[in-house]
């Protein structure tokens, strides 16, 4: 059996049990709940839909956004679960290298991350045309980004889970960097005008600002020049890269950490 016969093996069976996980229908509902309530309170907390189908599309991303955020469930287990659970003992030692393991799990994962990126962008493509009878060419932009932030995601998810004893552990760590200390330092840097288009916090508000940025958004809720500090929108070509660099990076260190990690 050759080593892609066998990544296919992995990667298949991995993606069967997060099928059969139940986080995978928790993070479903959530994403759909996300989106329902935006459909919801919007009309009913404001004066109507807003005008602009824009800053509609912008604020309807916040499903496929929290799916993204979904990758840390099902990564976080992904190498650190072996180690932790013992199962590394009959894993590693099948004739199955690791570099094809840890590929076939992150592929399993990205697929299932993208089932729930593709419902989130299902209910925003049907509820846009609903509204407005139109749907922005930028949702296209916005699924792409969507997809790269995920990947990117994973690859720092699998990353903590490469060198972590549990995965409790890896899925809160992963949780902390991205969203309250990659937060904080955007914010920081935001506030004082530097750049800030490498941390991830900022790269994931691209898949909304590609709409047409802060200031559209801001504008179309009536939030136009409210901000105590100016809010620059992220250069999109700018945070691709910053993407892809941690998608590459954080992928290439957990086959290298997982390569040399003892079992004992």
């Amino acid at each position: 059996m050759t080593e892609l016969e066998k990544l296919r093996i992995v990667a298949g069976y991995e993606f069967l049990k997060h099928i059969r996980r139940r986080r995978l229908y928790v993070i479903l509902g959530l994403t759909v709940i996300a989106e329902l309530a935006v459909l919801i309170l919007v009309p009913v907390l404001g004066d109507g839909f807003p005008d602009n189908v824009m800053v509609m599309a912008a604020l309807l991303s916040v499903g496929p956004s929290l799916a993204t955020i979904g990758a840390i469930f099902f990564a976080g287990d992904a190498i650190a679960g072996e180690f932790e659970n013992k199962t590394g003992y009959i894993l590693f030692t099948n004739p199955v290298r690791r570099i094809t393991l840890v590929i076939g799990k992150y592929l399993a994962c990205y697929a299932s991350v993208i089932l729930l990126i593709l419902l989130g962008y299902v209910i925003v493509c049907i509820s846009l045309l609903a509204i407005y009878g139109s749907i922005p060419i930028e949702t296209l932009s916005s699924f792409g980004l969507c997809l790269l932030y995920a990947g990117s995601v994973l690859s720092v998810t699998f990353f903590f889970s490469s060198i972590s004893k549990g995965a409790m552990g890896a899925t809160v760590i992963t949780l902390v960097f991205i969203m309250v200390i990659s937060g904080i330092i955007d914010g920081i840097l935001m506030m004082t005008g530097q750049p800030h288009w490498f941390m991830l916090s900022t790269n994931g508000d691209t898949i909304s600002t590609v709409y047409g940025g802060y200031e559209l958004f801001m504008g179309g809720m009536g939030g136009g020049g409210m901000a105590p500090f100016e809010m620059e929108t992220p250069s999109i070509g700018l945070s691709v890269l910053s993407m892809a660099i941690y998608l590459v990076v954080g992928f290439l260190l957990s086959i290298w950490i997982t390569k040399r990690r003892q079992l004992a």
